[in-house]
């Protein structure tokens, strides 16, 4: 139990920090509209993350990490080489990146006990 705390908790620091880090750029870097590797990471993203609080049984475990930490890692690496073309969705992107690691590395340690 503290260890998933902690985890949420160092979440929660990146977070703030990220929102930080975006008051910053935002100023400093013009805006232009959002790339469509931005936009396609976002759905696919908020897509993973509608799939893991749904009730799915019928999935081949391995497949599904695989998969998992693809579309996490992907995510992570757009919002990065995205982040001076749009602050905002590369930021979205990297903090639900780090999301959907947590909640993975909290499955695999719910699922280990």
């Amino acid at each position: 139990m503290s260890f998933s705390v902690l985890l949420l908790l160092i979440l929660l620091l990146a977070a703030i920090a990220l929102v930080v880090i975006g008051a910053v750029l935002h100023s400093k870097y013009p805006q232009r509209k959002p790339s469509l590797w931005g936009v396609l990471t976002l759905i696919i993203q908020l897509l993973l993350f509608v799939f893991f609080f749904s009730d799915t049984t019928e999935y081949n475990e391995k497949l599904l990490q695989i998969v998992w930490w693809t579309i996490s890692v992907g995510g992570f690496v757009v919002g990065i080489i995205k982040i001076k073309h749009n602050v905002i969705m590369s930021l979205v992107n990297i903090f639900l990146s780090g999301l959907l690691s947590v909640f993975m590395l909290l499955l695999m340690f719910i699922t280990s006990m």
